[in-house]
């Protein structure tokens, strides 16, 4: 189990490094669709999101949701879904050559995988 969480915790880092990346890349595409480096850029943001959602998913099974904090078993995974959900949409939207909705939806999904992210696992 330890090493699902220790999984869990660096895919953090990625994730924000490939939201950082898909922010840029959809700024950088104007008004074409994303067919370079900003989709990949895009794509790996979502997919890293995917499997941040799974790991976690499993370690709240197995860790039978966390019942002995609100925090984690409720609103962490309910809102880390939700991003996940916003950034396919923002995936999709820039697939169809809408970038400013893309950027947009990219944004919303980085504010709500910051927000859910436990105040305790910042680094300070």
């Amino acid at each position: 189990m330890y090493w699902l969480i220790m999984a869990h915790n660096v895919m953090r880092w990625a994730i924000l490094v490939a939201a950082v990346a898909t922010l840029a890349g959809a700024l950088a595409a104007g008004k074409k669709a994303a067919d370079g480096w900003a989709g990949r850029a895009a794509q790996a943001y979502t997919v890293a999101l995917d499997v941040q959602v799974l790991i976690g998913l499993v370690i709240w099974l197995l860790r039978s949701g966390w019942n002995h904090d609100a925090f984690l078993a409720f609103i962490h995974p309910g809102t880390m879904i939700l991003a996940m959900l916003v950034a396919h949409f923002g995936r999709t939207l820039q697939k169809r050559s809408v970038p400013v909705g893309g950027f947009v939806a990219f944004l919303v999904s980085l504010v709500l995988v910051i927000a859910a992210i436990p105040r305790w696992a910042w680094p300070v």
